[in-house]
């Protein structure tokens, strides 16, 4: 063993060293990993520690380890797509950097954390379409500035965050038909920002489709007009009445004290002050 050189280091080099290339995979160079399509049920260790390219496609792959880039943080290309991963702890992609390409299309992915790309602020490309999103966190992409297309086609979206968009400000292309849209007043505000953004959408809205809550068919995008939504203008949410109700009752505390103040300031007045009548008998006195 080298002197003054830690064990795992050294575990580290030899992983990197005497194993090149996974021996169920290939390698078109030294620093791309192809692992497609080799009926994988998880990801083969060890790779070289400075792989820049891992395709690992195809295969039935459950789960990302979760130190996977604290050993391979030089990864800039990564390709999960057609698994079975279901979940993604919101620590899978610390120490991703340099992560510019993420393929996570055709899996089982159900939800996105508020944090789970927060240290991939990198990525230029994220494909997540045809997995089984039926929520997206109004934060999952907040460190994202420099992405510039984003999936989220044929998912289970009914409803998305304007705020999880807005966070992208270079986003150039964004996919979200084959998502069940429902048609209600937490649709307007995305509906507004879609037709404001139309240009972003590779199709135009007329792929993507919602439905009305009260009825089963799907209408386009392209065949509504913000007069579809108008009566969600005057539509209260259970904050605003609880603003309305808290509001109105610090009016009236506030309207009792005050009045209740005043009071005894004219009762006090009027004790302090001499009656006229006592005025008058001390003068004739």
């Amino acid at each position: 063993m080298l002197p003054g050189v830690p064990p795992l280091v050294l575990l580290c080099l030899a992983f990197s060293l005497g194993h090149p290339c996974p021996a169920t995979c290939s390698c078109a160079d030294s620093h791309t990993v192809d692992c497609r399509g080799r009926g994988l049920p998880g990801v083969p260790t060890p790779f070289p520690l400075d792989i820049r390219k891992l395709l690992m496609g195809n295969n039935s792959i459950q789960r990302v380890p979760e130190d996977f880039f604290i050993f391979h943080s030089d990864l800039v290309y990564l390709e999960f797509r057609n698994n079975a991963i279901a979940a993604l702890p919101d620590g899978t992609f610390g120490s991703s950097g340099k992560l510019v390409y993420l393929d996570l299309s055709y899996n089982n992915l159900s939800h996105l954390g508020a944090s789970l790309f927060r240290s991939a602020e990198r990525l230029v490309k994220l494909c997540l379409g045809n997995n089984r999103l039926a929520e997206v966190d109004e934060a999952a992409f907040t460190s994202l500035e420099h992405l510039q297309v984003l999936e989220l086609n044929h998912n289970r979206l009914q409803r998305l965050s304007v705020a999880a968009l807005a966070a992208l400000p270079n986003l150039r292309v964004l996919r979200l038909e084959g998502n069940p849209w429902l048609c209600d007043c937490d649709f307007a505000s995305l509906f507004s920002w879609l037709q404001e953004n139309a240009f972003r959408l590779p199709q135009g809205p007329v792929e993507i489709q919602c439905t009305h809550p009260t009825e089963e068919s799907s209408v386009p995008l392209s065949e509504l007009t913000e007069a579809s939504f108008r009566d969600c203008k005057f539509r209260l949410s259970l904050v605003d009445l609880l603003i309305i109700i808290f509001s109105g009752a610090a009016v009236s505390v506030a309207a009792i004290i005050s009045s209740f103040v005043l009071a005894l300031l004219v009762n006090c007045f009027q004790r302090c002050t001499p009656r006229k009548d006592e005025e008058e008998e001390e003068e004739e006195g």
